[in-house]
């Protein structure tokens, strides 16, 4: 049985800085929210995951972080 889950891909920039004072880059899915904000405020997940090195030469890397320890957050196009 093939069962296929589809999911929205809507994915930003996004630079945050976390509570032992590490800044971590890369991009995130925000899945139907419009704006990064309105995921972080209104997304019932615990945890978000940040992929970098997401270019052919780099190998991709997955940062995964507990939002009750995010200091601030920023985005850009």
């Amino acid at each position: 049985m093939d069962q296929t889950v589809a999911y929205e891909k809507n994915y930003k920039n996004i630079k945050v800085k976390i509570s032992d004072g590490s800044i971590i880059n890369g991009k995130i899915n925000i899945m139907s929210f419009p704006r990064l904000s309105e995921y972080l405020k209104q997304s019932n997940d615990k945890f978000i995951s940040i992929i970098s090195g997401a270019t052919e030469s780099e190998v991709k890397k997955v940062t995964i972080v507990n939002r009750d320890h995010i200091i601030w957050a920023d985005t850009w196009d």
